[in-house]
């Protein structure tokens, strides 16, 4: 194709402001307009340029504020979770059933706070990716998978609940059951992210307003066949809220809502032991509500965000849509800090546990002799024997 625009010869910043100032002084005459230019410098180098400055420039105070922010999310996350881990394997009374689900979402909580958040919101931030075209398909899979892995292993446990509190008398599954449930939702969470890691790519972008020339690589997963506005590309996004978010919301309502109903039916007849059950599974149950419910009310905003992201007109202001796609970002993110905290103030064993493993912290007072109580420090075997699997906690 023929031009009258002075294309670069290579993307050697030298080489780019020449061929822009170039351009800007002839802006009158009209032989190479800005949009000519945009669109031959993508099909020479496969980069775009805008003649304008940089839109997302911060004020130093808001970069603080979101730098501490979110290092201080990661490293609740990572802190609370990690936690929860080690009091479920090191202990053997708490290898129950419910709690290897638990177990897997810290475990999800955990991936997505190294693998995802610390690159996604310094890119959702700066709007600049950093760290390289495989890392951008491997953040694109990472912020997928463990938000699946986390949903998936939530619907599970509300049946298991369910069957509980409905069926109490109908065989649950046990040890190698559950590990091989879990394998599964691992599986079926990386299905649903694998399109995300193969559409991946990384875009770059220039801006230039005449003194300053900034490079902006951009992290997208849009490349879908068809293109960045593709059927399927539209298919696969809407797939996942609605994966991620609707039919979980549908099934996980209706589920407690029933053991809910059942729960609160007086149960008066029956020895000591079998009230002492009931009241267990009532507790167990009650928890795992609080841990849905608060999962997804801190989602919801993410997910109408992005529901609504072609159907409602953009916000003129792109330094104020950012700030509040952040702040969304971060709610969301926020899940992974919740769940230990919920543990720790509605449940004894994983408090007691807690308290015994930040123990050195001069503010935390822990009892050796109700931590030994409560929860044994032997460690005979990984895996509990099948009579202890079906404890509540």
């Amino acid at each position: 194709m023929s031009s009258t625009c002075p294309l670069p010869s290579s993307l050697d910043e030298t080489d780019l402001r020449l061929a822009a100032d170039k351009i800007l002084r002839n802006q009158s005459s009209g032989e190479c307009t800005f949009q000519m230019f945009y669109d031959q410098m993508y099909s020479l180098h496969g980069v775009y340029f805008i003649f304008e400055s940089t839109p997302f420039v911060h004020p130093i105070f808001s970069q603080i504020f979101y730098g501490i922010l979110f290092t201080l999310t990661i490293f609740l996350a990572l802190m609370g979770n990690f936690t929860v881990m080690w009091i479920i394997l090191y202990h053997r009374q708490m290898r129950s059933v419910t709690n290897y689900y638990l177990f897997n979402l810290a475990v999800a909580d955990a991936s997505i706070s190294v693998f995802n958040t610390g690159f996604s919101w310094s890119y959702n931030y700066y709007y600049v990716w950093k760290f390289g075209s495989f890392y951008c398909r491997i953040n694109n899979l990472m912020g997928i998978t463990p938000i699946c892995a986390s949903v998936f292993t939530m619907i599970v446990m509300s049946i298991e609940r369910y069957y509980a509190i409905i069926h109490p008398l109908k065989k649950r599954p046990g040890r190698r059951s559950t590990v091989t449930i879990i394998i599964m939702i691992w599986f079926l969470a990386f299905l649903f992210g694998v399109p995300a890691f193969l559409a991946s790519k990384v875009d770059v972008y220039y801006f230039y307003d005449g003194n300053t020339l900034y490079e902006n690589p951009l992290c997208l997963a849009d490349n879908f066949p068809g293109g960045t506005n593709s059927l399927l590309g539209q298919v696969y996004n809407n797939g996942l809220i609605t994966v991620q978010y609707i039919l979980p919301l549908c099934i996980l309502s209706a589920a407690y809502y029933r053991v809910g109903v059942e729960l609160r039916k007086d149960k008066t007849v029956g020895d000591v032991r079998h009230a002492k059950s009931v009241a267990a599974k009532k507790k167990a149950s009650i928890m795992l509500a609080v841990v849905v419910f608060i999962f997804m009310i801190v989602w919801f905003p993410y997910n109408a965000y992005y529901l609504t992201l072609h159907l409602v007109e953009p916000i003129g202001n792109r330094m104020l849509s950012l700030y509040i796609y952040i702040n969304i970002y971060w709610l969301g993110m926020s899940s992974t800090v919740f769940n230990p905290v919920i543990y720790y103030f509605m449940n004894k064993r994983f408090r007691v546990g807690f308290h015994h493993a930040f123990r050195w912290l001069p503010f935390v007072r822990s009892d050796k002799d109700e931590y030994h109580t409560i929860l044994s420090q032997t460690r005979p075997s990984l895996m509990p024997p099948m009579t202890q699997a079906h404890t509540d906690f």
